[in-house]
């Protein structure tokens, strides 16, 4: 066989690149061949390991925001704060206003809860159809009811909102010492609408309205409810002259208290039950009458 020759004139050294096919048959297999390079399919993404990853992402969300939230780690919320007297007594107030007081003598410990104001509850109602009675306020209007001792604070201090405006004064709930017909160490709180103070207690844990007192010395006599008189037409200031008259049906006392000096009891003719009570500058006619109160709760 004569040598290949370059049908395009390539320089001496050139090679045949199909040199090895030429003595090749139709039946001789073909030489191997380099597969094709194909790049692996990227699996499909799992529903389940997404799922998880976002459960975990969430869960540390949750974690986080605990450890902002959280108390600090005595249990105690941030905003609490505790104080220790000179007698060693402990009082500590929370973040909602609510205070506990442990004595330092007999480890004695009273909570003191926060004092929410009281919405009005409409409609206002005018003084004079307000009438103080010994079983708590009569309303002289058909559609809406008295006002008595017993009746939810909510209702009845929101009546008296919505009668007079905001409390001139509200003491929040303190532990009672007795000044105001409520049992010592019972939890009270009262409210002044000028010289009237509505006494409202928490038995069983439920605000209630349960008691009233109108007095001189309460202050500011240009407020609405100093026009605030008995069924009966009796208001503070009157003298000693005019309560006798008013009260002939019943009977009219006078003793001394510890507290307020001379006082008169009025007590009901035929049920023997007293009614009304209050302190007087003197027992002579001409004396006046300083208050007008409710029996106190403590002795109902």
């Amino acid at each position: 066989m004569s040598d290949p020759q370059d049908p395009y004139a390539n320089p001496p050294g050139w090679t045949d690149p199909y040199e090895d096919l030429a003595d090749l048959s139709g039946d001789d297999p073909l030489p191997p061949m380099e597969p094709p390079t194909t790049p692996p399919a990227q699996p499909p993404g799992s529903p389940l390991l997404t799922g998880l990853i976002i459960g975990l992402l969430l869960v540390a969300l949750s974690v986080a925001v605990f450890q902002l939230l959280r108390p600090d780690d005595d249990g105690t919320a941030a905003d609490t704060t505790t104080t220790t007297a000179d007698d060693g007594a402990t009082t500590t107030t929370s973040g909602d206003g609510a205070t506990t007081t442990t004595s330092g003598d007999d480890g004695t410990t009273t909570t003191i809860p926060g004092a929410d104001p009281y919405d009005p509850v409409p409609p206002p109602i005018p003084v004079d159809r307000i009438k103080l009675i010994a079983g708590g306020l009569r309303i002289n209007d058909d559609a809406i009811p008295d006002i008595v001792f017993g009746t939810e604070a909510d209702t009845a201090m929101g009546r008296l909102v919505a009668s007079f405006g905001d409390p001139s004064s509200d003491t929040g709930w303190q532990v009672s010492t007795g000044q105001y017909g409520t049992c010592e160490g019972e939890l009270e709180r009262v409210l002044f609408f000028g010289p009237f103070a509505a006494i409202v207690t928490k038995p069983g844990g439920q605000e209630v309205f349960n008691g009233y007192r109108q007095d001189l010395t309460f202050g500011d006599l240009t407020h609405d409810a100093a026009d605030l008189e008995t069924l009966s037409g009796l208001r503070i200031g009157a003298t000693v002259a005019d309560l006798k008259r008013i009260y002939s049906g019943e009977t009219v006392e006078f003793a001394t208290d510890p507290k307020l000096g001379d006082i008169y009891q009025v007590i009901g003719g035929s049920s023997g039950n007293l009614l009304l009570w209050g302190p007087v500058k003197g027992t002579a006619d001409d004396d006046t009458v300083i208050g007008i109160y409710a029996p106190d709760s403590c002795d109902r």
